[in-house]
């Protein structure tokens, strides 16, 4: 990884809502954007702009259904950062 993705990696990382959200999908859910924002207390343009930077990074996956966009983990994301999320989860 360059050091300009992995700055960008970080940055994803360093906003606890993010964290949140990653918390609140490690169980394999799939949400749609006003589930995630009702749970994190966050208004639902926030918790779009929050999704859109994780998805950048690569660590979500967007699919459509009906009119809503549902959100899940990546299944590819690197095995560190299945152990990152896994200590967030525990880290309640």
């Amino acid at each position: 990884m360059r050091l300009r993705e992995l700055e960008k990696v970080y940055k994803a990382l360093g906003a606890r809502k993010r964290l949140e959200i990653l918390k609140l999908l490690a169980d394999g859910k799939e949400l749609a954007v006003g589930d995630i924002a009702a749970a994190i207390h966050l208004s639902f343009k926030s918790t779009s702009k929050h999704l859109v930077l994780l998805r950048q990074v690569g660590f979500l996956e967007r699919r459509q259904f009906g009119f809503a966009g549902l959100y899940s983990l990546e299944d590819r994301l690197p095995t560190l950062l299945q152990q990152l999320i896994k200590q967030i989860r525990q880290a309640g």
